[in-house]
């Protein structure tokens, strides 16, 4: 689709033998189009030439580029702005250049290829009508929310007016993909067409609207469906009410710790350009969205990290991957390798627990296939590419295995040896310990440098990082290799070196230790989760421990207790009584909470303590609620210090991977954007006086590190 030859950031061609002309938009040096600042003026220097020219009757608006329409707007604009009154400047310019497009007087129509995102979506929405391909690569999104903004080029008001109040938005305050087929049915485009016939079909809409056509038959609501857009959207007070629902809805889900949600529902309420610019520039100037743009920061110069001496390597090309274990874990690997196109034998010790491995994937693709992501052929595609077995058939033309066994060194060095005699192919062996060295997992291989540590995180299907732990014998085509793995799978990668816990695992102990300190301190276990959720982790650490498993928790613990007992504290060992006791956490439903069939209890809407779970702590039922602000401090303080001896012994190779890590892999709240994110924001200096605040009352646990100490006396940032 792309238009051959070299092209300006946008150009004009035509018009043809129809009157109509092409916008091709192809931005110089760059894979993806976005609109920045300099790109406007081209923009409205274009459409002023349109306007003059009377032998142009429609327009079509395409990319010159094969992988998008418009992936946004450029965010490197953003981090320029210093005040309000400029950030509402820059919303009011993208509103100016798109009215002057929506105003040219004759037919637009927007011809649309993979991402369609942000400020090309409003582009896409200033235009008369859209047609998208019905390419799974096509996605459309207001995604402003995911940065702590709003849309800044009037999408909050045409987007209403176009698929209705409450459609729009479920776009704006999720951010989330709307594929062509959805698209299609929200009336947010005219026609979804097979990409070899988008300009085709794009051209004749074009043609159809010069001449008067409507873009498409308008489907006729039902009296039902009337009544109730009406009652909702077609007045003043149903307007007020389905904002209303929908601000109850995001102080439950954000806590009110995201001020962007609730500003998009102030300027839709309002309606006008003028308070979607004045907005756009107070959200921008909030701690909120530069945590969140540090984070797409931290993404895209990621994307670029393929792990240490990969520079000039040439990745081996992985198509079948073997999994020992199928778990929750190792199923979850699994399915989603078959559903990027790999090949996947699973094995376990018996036929029942393959087969609720094959049943995990087949419920997997049944919900995709239920929302219409594929259809039939689409679901028996990816269950032809998933088998399993109890021996290692089909492993010896795997390229890639990888190890999702309990967490035992003895049962992953046999995992490695046999594989090593197993495998035809000189395969890579990937570990999916938390915690294990993989210098000791590999210490009895044949070829160490296969072996490589892949840490996903449960469930694999939704958390969106995979670890990547590298020792100083693993070959370098060996990362290359895993890491392109983990990122077809979806998957945001860090690359780290070798230690016990790695980084992900040794940052959340301190966490969670702590969490256990202020159990044994008789503070409230549903206070604990509070102090967390109040301060942005998605789950407090006494529902992760359920969540995770208790047994599963207390063997990572003997071996961040064998390897850091020296500098870390560990609170009395409960974990050991609560599994005598066949207290495993939601799993067996037996936990710190109570649950049913796998599901909380709820008493008005909040998760049930099991009360006799107190008689495992020493004031056993006589808790106190708490200080929430300084248990949460205490929480993140012993991570964040953890965090830097992290970047200090090199483990970690660079901060950005830090704070991705941290936000993506334990929850840390991601408009902090991060645990070294979040310490330059209060301060170095601040961050090391309230360790050692700590550390006088409650231990070494809190001593900070020569990293955190060195940059406080010299005035130093992470960033």
């Amino acid at each position: 689709m792309a238009n051959p030859g070299k092209n300006p950031a946008v150009r004009l061609e035509g018009p043809d033998g129809d009157g109509i002309a092409t916008v091709w938009i192809d931005c110089p040096d760059s894979k993806v189009n976005t609109l920045s600042v300099d790109l406007l003026p081209e923009f409205e220097a274009l459409f002023s030439k349109i306007g003059a020219d009377s032998r142009i009757k429609a327009v079509v608006i395409a990319s010159g580029k094969d992988a998008g329409f418009i992936a946004g707007a450029n965010i490197d604009d953003l981090g320029l702005v210093r005040t309000v009154a400029e950030g509402a400047k820059l919303s009011k310019n993208a509103q100016d250049s798109f009215r002057k497009l929506e105003k040219l007087g004759i037919p637009t129509v927007a011809a649309i290829h993979g991402d369609c995102l942000g400020g090309g979506l409003e582009l896409a929405l200033a235009c008369t009508a859209r047609v998208a391909t019905d390419h799974r690569k096509t996605k459309l999104a207001l995604p402003e929310v995911m940065l702590g903004l709003l849309p800044g080029g009037g999408g909050t008001v045409r987007l209403p007016k176009l698929i209705g109040l409450a459609n729009a938005l479920d776009m704006m305050l999720t951010g989330k993909n709307i594929r062509a087929s959805k698209a299609l049915k929200l009336g947010l485009i005219d026609a979804a067409v097979p990409a070899g016939k988008l300009l085709e079909s794009a051209r004749k809409l074009a043609v159809d609207l010069a001449h008067g056509k409507p873009a498409h038959a308008k489907k006729k609501p039902n009296v039902q469906e009337e009544v109730q857009t009406f009652l909702l959207e077609g007045n003043q007070l149903g307007r007020r009410v389905v904002l209303h629902e929908a601000r109850k809805k995001v102080l439950k889900q954000t806590k009110g710790l995201y001020p962007a949600p609730l500003k998009i529902l102030d300027v839709i309420g309002k309606g006008t350009y003028e308070a979607e610019a004045q907005g756009f520039g107070e959200l921008l100037l909030t701690a909120e969205s530069h945590g969140l743009q540090h984070l797409f920061h931290a993404i895209t110069a990621l994307k670029k990290d393929n792990g240490p001496g990969t520079e000039g390597v040439t990745a081996p090309k992985v198509t079948r991957v073997g999994i020992l274990g199928a778990g929750l874990m190792g199923a979850g690997v699994g399915t989603v390798l078959a559903d990027q196109g790999y090949t996947v034998r699973l094995k376990d010790r018996d036929h029942e627990a393959v087969g609720r491995g094959l049943d995990y994937a087949r419920k997997v693709f049944g919900k995709a296939r239920k929302r219409k992501v594929y259809g039939d052929a689409g679901y028996d595609e990816r269950m032809a590419r998933i088998s399993g077995g109890t021996d290692y058939s089909g492993f010896g033309r795997c390229e890639m295995v990888i190890e999702a066994v309990f967490e035992d060194l003895g049962l992953k060095q046999r995992m490695v040896d046999d594989i090593e005699k197993v495998t035809q192919v000189g395969g890579i062996f990937a570990s999916n310990t938390s915690s294990l060295p993989i210098a000791d997992i590999a210490a009895k291989a044949k070829h160490p440098e296969r072996v490589i540590g892949m840490h996903f995180f449960s469930p694999v299907e939704k958390m969106p990082l995979v670890e990547i732990i590298v020792t100083p014998k693993t070959a370098p085509e060996v990362t290359a290799a895993t890491v392109a793995v983990a990122r077809k799978m979806g998957k945001h990668v860090i690359v780290v070196n070798d230690c016990p816990g790695f980084y992900t695992t040794r940052a959340l102990v301190p966490y969670m230790t702590e969490a256990i300190f202020l159990a044994v301190e008789g503070f409230a276990l549903e206070s604990i989760d509070e102090a967390a959720t109040t301060h942005g982790f998605p789950v407090g650490p006494i529902t992760l421990m359920d969540e995770v498993g208790i047994d599963v928790g207390l063997k990572v613990m003997k071996v961040m207790k064998e390897h850091y007992h020296d500098r870390m504290q560990f609170p009395p060992d409960i974990s050991q009584a609560l599994i005598d006791e066949g207290r495993l956490g939601r799993k067996n439903n037996k936990g710190f909470f109570k649950y049913e069939n796998g599901k909380s209890v709820l008493e008005k809407g909040e998760k049930v303590v099991d009360e006799t779970v107190y008689k495992h702590l020493p004031n056993g039922a006589a808790t106190q609620a708490g200080n929430l602000p300084e248990m949460a401090e205490r929480m993140i303080l012993g991570l964040c210090n953890e965090a830097a001896l992290c970047l200090q012994d090199g483990t970690l190779r660079d901060a950005y991977a830090g704070d991705l890590g941290a936000v993506m892999g334990i929850g840390f709240p991601p408009f902090e954007g991060g645990p070294f994110r979040y310490m330059d924001r209060i301060g170095v200096k601040t961050v090391v006086e309230k360790l050692k605040a700590l550390e006088a009352k409650h231990g070494k646990r809190f001593k900070p590190c020569q990293l955190l100490l060195d940059k406080a006396a010299k005035g130093e940032r992470f960033f």
